[in-house]
């Protein structure tokens, strides 16, 4: 085995620095005192084309015969250019490169003490917008290679790893070729001719990057050199100019004003007169893990300077296992289009650097309605400012003209048939960058388990076709468990768990229910849902049947419901106590805050997607509703100076007694509208982008007098906005502001008064957003009117996130604030501080509530962390 495993490798290896195409080149990069330049480009100027060396420093490139002209790049170092011919065999060109000279007085500063670099990145950042409208279209090919590791893990499990047999040195690894295409403004098309894939990337792809631009405001939602807002965010240092190939190059060191998240801290290259990039070596940080983005730029066809080579290197540590991805990607074959609409030569001047010719400039005569062609005529001077508003303005107007302006990229993926089928040969002949021996043994390694993998697999899928063939159908542990059964095409038999549905209350004392259903999932979808409910203290068997029909195309889905029985509610529909914590409060502390009443009820509701971002609902409901008293007084821990409150909800607008027993026919309308909602389109499906536009929304319920007996009599109204942006890279605020009021109120049951979101347990369970911390659960529920606004707002830094220590840890900080006005409530607000993301998962508060501006109450609270849903828990 150790033979045949040293004959593989050879192979390999020969195959991937060797000839196995007509001809072409190959050699080492290193630095003058010998050391391998890892990842070194190789820029081919007659195909456009870029390569890098390998981490050891060698580089291959297969070329049809003729003559070349190549440029070896490095940061740090002087860039080389040889002319070679290619024949029919490789050729062998090793390259020593020299560091790069800088000269620190290339650039003189014209009055002030101000540095240099911000005259440089002035001109830079008003020449961003020129450079993405610059390229109407391109082809191109992107290799890309990646590998994952886990460098460390809780001293606990180390033995465990080490015991199960996996190796920590990969645990990923990919590697593929792609044809991409590019059509201004938003247009990307991806196939993808080979891949290699092996493990699990943790959504750690940098396509993100390569598809993306530094020339954007943002880029992976981290804040660009390059935005217009960059001086509000960095600081820059002007480190020096050099000479390459004729273009002059500045290095900018870049600062960030606060490190941290969605931020970049290194150092940008930027070629002078062009303003565009010549390189970069940046890192930022999300959620604590750091992303090192490594580009180098080349001049394309003289006309552009794109990039041709990326680097990227994604570490971090989560709940103690330490990791790290490393990825290389390539660009080659370059075919670019100019937008015709814009010239190439013309001169931006700094109006701080050129006062004079500056104010000329202002005092000439402009043709507000010239084209752009003319704005930016061959040869004018223009100074930043104006080109940065011809480019707004050509922007607008291109983006009138679209089709679809809501839609912000096209993009299209495909795979071709064959390329996960490709062989090692095919490997050998395509890849742009050559194996390191290392590479080789972990390939082959990987291959091994893979055969191996493949057959356990069979072996298991065999086994698991023979214990189905024993298998009747049915097992008695699918009771407690759930399962589902095929009982026909495209038909299924499902029942509930119900080991996850066994809760506690006074009124029921121990309850279970489960549901049961028979379901036809088509293009259309049908389906029948019992759910039976037995209430172990009443003795009582209850339960409520769905028959539900979901119907139209994905963009205007519809669905049709029909549902009624006897069932128990709570009297806010939205349920503010989870039935999981509820039990534990119930039996451990022998606090009862669920408020339970019992309802024999229809209802019938539509509901459909008018367009991509307007939905609405209709619903009407007959009901005939009990209020219910305790059942038991069972507990785990007595608690002398305690008992069970009543079954009954403490307001301050309730008349009591309540009624034991009322009729209410409800009509229901709702309507939800993101007027300016924007999408990204993946392979012809529409897709909304999150929090693009506020989410507006309007709602009326009418109670029906007289209908089937109902004794209800009301009118309700309410209006709601909600939204979540980023200002920038300092945080998000996520905010909920509605408003509401019955128009008439002749006759209201508790049940249809406006309940809110509150909260008296230590848990928070429900969206830190749109609920209360302190706020009893029915006190200032409502049959008047009410306003309410919630504000939450998470910290890139405020105070413990300050220590890098801390927000390398992905920890945040986030500061709330909770509004109710109600005729009862005199104007409660909550005032709360929250550390976010501890281990990833957890979030504890700490509020203060307030009525009338004097203090009420406070509370330590703990919570899932925001990142991770909010603290909602769907166990009901």
């Amino acid at each position: 085995m150790k033979y045949l495993l040293s004959f593989w490798i050879t192979i390999l290896a020969l195959f991937s620095t060797n000839a196995l195409h007509a001809g072409g080149i190959s050699g080492r990069v290193t630095a003058p005192n010998g050391a391998p330049l890892a990842y070194a480009t190789i820029f081919v100027q007659q195909m456009g084309s870029g390569t890098t060396t390998n981490e050891e420093g060698y580089y291959e490139i297969r070329l049809e015969p003729g003559n070349y002209t190549l440029i070896f790049q490095f940061l740090g170092y002087r860039s080389e250019a040889r002319e070679i011919s290619i024949g029919q065999q490789f050729e062998r060109l090793d390259i020593s490169l020299q560091e790069q000279a800088v000269q620190l007085d290339e650039v003189l500063v014209s009055g002030g003490d101000e540095d240099p670099a911000y005259s440089v990145m002035r001109r830079a950042i008003a020449k961003a917008s020129y450079h993405r409208q610059q390229i109407e279209h391109y082809d191109a090919e992107v290799y890309v290679k990646g590998s994952g590791r886990l460098k460390n893990s809780p001293f606990f499990l180390r033995k465990t790893i080490e015991k199960e047999g996996i190796d920590s040195t990969v645990a990923f690894t990919t590697e593929s070729v792609s044809r991409i295409s590019y059509q201004r403004p938003n247009t990307f098309k991806e196939t993808v001719i080979s891949i290699y894939s092996q493990g699990d990337d943790n959504e750690t792809s940098p396509m993100s990057y390569i598809n993306g631009s530094f020339y954007e405001p943002q880029i992976a939602e981290a804040i660009s050199p390059l935005s217009p807002q960059a001086f509000g965010y960095y600081k820059f240092k002007y480190e020096g100019f050099f000479m390459d190939r004729g273009y002059g190059v500045n290095k900018i060191r870049v600062i960030p004003r606060s490190r941290g998240e969605n931020v970049f801290e290194g150092v940008i290259y930027i070629v002078e007169d062009w303003w565009s990039i010549y390189s970069l070596k940046l890192k930022t940080y999300k959620l604590g893990i750091g992303i090192e983005v490594y580009q180098m730029y080349a001049p394309i066809e003289d006309k552009a300077w794109l990039p041709v080579s990326h680097k990227f290197l994604v570490d971090g540590k989560i709940l103690g296992f330490a990791f790290e991805y490393n990825y290389l990607a390539t660009v080659s074959n370059y075919k670019i289009e100019l937008n015709p609409d814009l010239p190439s030569d013309f001169t931006v001047i700094d109006e701080k650097l050129n006062k004079e010719l500056a104010a000329q400039l202002k005092n000439q005569a402009k043709d507000k309605n010239a084209g752009i062609e003319e704005k930016l005529a061959s040869g004018q001077e223009l100074t930043r400012k104006d080109l940065r508003r011809i480019m707004r303005e050509y922007e607008k107007e291109e983006q009138q003209a679209q089709e679809e302006p809501e839609v912000v990229m096209n993009t299209t993926f495909t795979v071709d048939s064959l390329a996960r089928k490709r062989d090692s040969l095919y490997w050998a002949e395509i890849r742009p960058v050559p194996l390191t021996q290392m590479e080789v043994r972990g390939y082959v390694r990987a291959d091994s388990l893979a055969r191996v993998e493949a057959e356990e697999a069979k072996a298991d899928s065999l086994e698991s076709v023979g214990r189905k063939k024993k298998k009747s159908g049915f097992s008695p542990l699918d009771i407690i468990g759930g399962s589902s059964y095929k009982v026909g095409e495209k038909q299924t038999l499902a029942h509930g768990s119900l080991w996850d549905r066994f809760f506690f209350n006074p009124v029921e004392g121990f309850n279970i229910h489960t549901d049961l259903s028979y379901s036809i999932n088509k293009d259309n979808r049908f389906a029948v849902t019992l759910t039976p409910r037995y209430a172990f203290a009443r003795e009582k068997l209850t339960g409520k049947g769905r028959i539900g029909y979901n119907f139209g195309r994905p963009e205007q889905r519809g669905a049709v419901n029909l549902e009624g029985g006897r069932y128990i509610f709570q009297y806010n529909p939205q349920e503010p106590i989870s039935n999981l914590f509820n039990t534990y409060l119930n039996l451990v502390y022998e606090r009862n805050y669920i408020r339970l009443y019992e309802k024999d009820y229809f209802r019938i509701s539509h509901e459909q997607q008018l367009q991509e971002n307007l939905k609405g609902g209709l619903s009407v409901e007959w009901a005939r509703r009990y209020t219910l008293e305790n059942n038991t007084t069972q507990v785990w821990f007595n608690k002398d100076d305690r008992i069970y409150a009543p079954n009954l909800p403490v307001n301050e607008e309730v008349e009591y007694p309540l009624p034991e027993e009322e009729t209410a026919v409800v009509l229901s309308f709702s309507a939800e509208a993101r007027p300016w909602q924007k999408y990204r389109v993946y392979n012809d499906k529409k897709e909304p982008i999150d929090n693009s536009s506020p989410t507006l929304r309007l709602a009326f319920r009418q109670g029906l007098k007289a209908i089937g007996g109902s004794e209800t009599d009301y009118s309700y109204l309410e209006l709601g906005v909600k939204h979540k942006f980023r200002p920038g890279a300092r945080g998000t605020v996520d905010f909920k502001v509605e408003a509401g009021m019955f128009l008439n109120d002749n006759y209201i049951g508790f049940a249809d008064y406006r309940h809110f979101m509150g909260n008296r347990i230590s848990f928070v369970t429900a969206d830190p957003v749109e609920s209360f911390r302190l706020l009893p659960y029915y006190d200032y529920s409502t049959k008047d009117k009410f306003a309410a606004a919630y504000v939450h707002y998470q910290f890139r830094k405020l105070l413990f996130t300050q220590i890098p220590e801390v927000w390398l840890l992905g920890i945040k900080e986030n500061v709330f604030v909770n509004y109710l006005a109600t005729p009862t409530s005199k104007n409660y607000t909550e005032v709360g501080y929250s550390i976010d993301n501890i281990f990833r998962f957890l979030r504890v508060e700490a509020a203060v509530s307030f009525q009338d501006g004097k203090y009420r109450d406070w509370g330590i609270l703990l919570g899932i962390a925001s990142n991770l849903g909010g603290g909602n828990f769907t166990i009901r």
